[in-house]
């Protein structure tokens, strides 16, 4: 009975051939054993280049920070630079409006410039509404020194 339960089992081995089903199993495996090296060189990799960042670029970065620091604190003072320079504009606009209004300068450019040369003389008029008392007072303008004090540090 032994040798014929031996001989059924040796002929199910050898019908059913094990090494056919048993040969794809261990290529899956040895395909991933192969990613999981790749995947281990990656990582390896990948902290390599955050040593760097960390050991080299982030003290480089901090070193950085005073310069930073100071080109806000310019850019602040430039931006406050430019809105007074922009305020003071509208005022000598504003000016130049009523002064053009009370000389009868409508045209600006050239033209405007030739016209009282070459045009006709109209009569005298009052060419302000000032009285003879007063004294024009011209708006105030900034000073570029109080905003920029020192030319060469740029």
């Amino acid at each position: 009975m032994d040798q014929i339960l031996a001989r059924d089992y040796s002929n199910y081995l050898v019908q059913n051939s094990i090494s056919q089903e048993v040969d794809p199993i261990c290529r899956n495996i040895d395909e991933m054993l192969t990613r999981l090296d790749e995947f281990e060189s990656l990582l390896n990799v990948v902290k390599e280049n955050i040593s760097v960042s960390t050991d080299k670029n982030l003290p480089e970065i901090s070193a950085f920070q005073s310069d930073f620091s100071e080109l806000c604190r310019r850019i602040d003072g430039f931006e406050r630079f430019v809105g007074i320079a922009g305020d003071n504009l509208a005022r000598m606009e504003a000016h130049l409006a009523v002064a053009e209004q009370e000389l009868g300068y409508t045209e600006s450019g050239l033209k405007g410039f030739l016209k009282p040369i070459f045009g006709r003389q109209k009569p005298e008029q009052e060419a302000t509404n000032l009285s003879p008392e007063d004294v024009y007072v011209p708006p105030e303008v900034y000073n570029t020194s109080e905003f920029f004090p020192d030319s060469s540090s740029c």
